[in-house]
């Protein structure tokens, strides 16, 4: 019996394991400051989220394409509302003269927080 207990309580933690967010890598292309600037210029604390005392973080794996517009290539957030809302405002972005190659990978992480407002 005390086997079994175990033996489930192995797998308990093996499965919680799994469901964890994903992680990005710690080491990413760094963020060319023309494109840092555009990304900050356009997201915004949101009404909402000030309003309802929302705060949370966002990562993001976006890239610049050929037509030099940000492509979000995956997204994970704390908020489901905060990461919609980024997705929405970058998706689709025009970056005049981006400073990177097309299809170059960026990892990024949106932090919103009341205090630094």
């Amino acid at each position: 019996m005390k086997k079994l207990g175990i033996i489930l309580a192995a797998l308990l933690i093996i499965g919680i394991a799994n469901v964890q967010a994903k992680k990005l890598p710690t080491v990413a292309a760094k963020l060319p400051c023309h494109l840092k600037e555009v990304i900050t210029d356009q997201i915004t604390y949101p009404d909402f989220a000030e309003d309802n005392y929302i705060e949370g973080e966002v990562w993001m794996k976006i890239c610049i394409t050929d037509a030099s517009v940000i492509k979000i290539v995956d997204i994970s957030s704390t908020n489901q509302k905060l990461g919609s809302y980024v997705k929405k405002e970058l998706s689709s972005l025009y970056v005049e003269k981006p400073g990177c190659k097309a299809g170059q990978v960026f990892y990024l992480k949106v932090k919103f927080d009341l205090l630094k407002k």
